[in-house]
């Protein structure tokens, strides 16, 4: 997978379906806990290994309890950690279908510029958001 746009949500199709995946979870009546460990067990096989899809996982995820008011400590460290090494944008610096078109570098360059702002924005706001305990039987990636 390639990254579109630079928002959070944009990276191809993983960070939009760990949203829909999170929408489901509690529109189902699932917990915000309950949804997590619901998540991590389906996306945990599909991103390990992979160190910029399990970024984009762990950035997406974190997104969503911080805007839900339940984030982990767990899932805020892995997303933070991901950020700092900026380890969700090489995505981004391989350009849409790894740079198949012949497009103009520096629209890439501008796409990894933006990507990088609003990652460490979401950081910043990570750093600083209340954290609840983490998510009981949860596996290290």
């Amino acid at each position: 997978m390639d990254s579109w746009y630079s928002g959070l949500f944009d990276d191809d199709d993983l960070a939009a379906d760990v949203r829909g995946d999170w929408e489901a979870a509690l529109a189902g009546g699932a917990s915000p806990s309950r949804a997590t460990r619901r998540l991590v067990e389906d996306w945990l096989d599909e991103v390990a290994g992979a160190p910029a899809l399990a970024a984009s996982f762990w950035i997406a995820l974190a997104a969503l309890q911080l805007h839900a008011g339940v984030l982990e400590t767990d899932v805020r460290d892995r997303a933070v950690r991901a950020i700092g090494r900026g380890e969700d944008l090489q995505r981004w610096e391989a350009g849409p279908f790894g740079r198949v078109l012949d497009e103009d570098p520096d629209d890439d360059r501008d796409e990894v510029a933006v990507r990088r702002h609003v990652t460490t924005a979401l950081r910043a706001r990570l750093v600083r958001a209340p954290v609840v305990d983490g998510v009981p039987g949860a596996q290290r990636a």
